[in-house]
């Protein structure tokens, strides 16, 4: 895809989110799969409302800048793991959405309060505790290698006192999924604050 295209939906996209008030301040980010081996992400310390498209950086999946001096998001490391062993993902949206994280906290998977949630969402939404705020290689890597044999049709995860990490085909999936799931788990709160103890 051409690189100017490219920025400019990652760009409609974080403004997307930041109008939902999903992520607030310079947390969060986002990323695309783009050349071969390279991921276009947001840098750090940059809000979803502040960033521009010149500001992105082409990084490896190792997480390291490759064209420019300024640094990567703290997560890209985990971004690199996941393009790298799960190809089927095109695009990235990690924010702090906060019913998701709010539910994130009982270490439960996500329940689908809906009927259209499995639809979208795939099987299962399962919840880890990286006990950081950035994710370490070590539990980047467990955390791909268990999407990739146990739950292939995951389409989101969250992580426990952090937030939701949608796995797009492409940029908007990512966005539309990051959604589906703050809504999913709303939904599931609510019910469990009208007294539905299934919930």
């Amino acid at each position: 895809m051409e690189d100017k295209l490219l920025r400019q939906q990652l760009i409609d996209a974080a403004r997307r989110i930041d109008r939902r008030n999903y992520q607030t301040n310079n947390g969060g980010n986002f990323s695309a799969r783009c050349k071969e081996g390279l991921m276009l992400v947001k840098p750090t310390d940059v809000g979803f409302a502040d960033v521009m498209p010149e500001d992105l950086v082409y990084a490896d999946f190792d997480g390291r800048s490759v064209e420019k001096d300024q640094k990567p998001s703290k997560e890209s490391t985990l971004h690199g793991v996941l393009y790298h062993r799960l190809p089927h993902i095109g695009a990235i949206m990690h924010c702090h959405s906060p019913w998701a994280v709010s539910f994130a906290d009982g270490m439960e998977p996500l329940y689908f309060a809906t009927y259209h949630a499995p639809l979208k969402l795939g099987s299962y939404v399962p919840v880890y505790d990286t006990e950081s705020y950035a994710v370490s290689i070590e539990k980047a890597t467990m955390i791909a290698e268990e999407l990739a044999v146990k739950y292939p049709d995951a389409k989101a995860f969250l992580l426990r006192k952090h937030g939701v990490i949608a796995l797009g085909k492409n940029v908007a999936d990512s966005v539309n999924i990051a959604e589906l799931v703050e809504e999913t788990a709303t939904i599931a709160l609510l019910n469990r604050m009208r007294g539905d103890s299934k919930k």
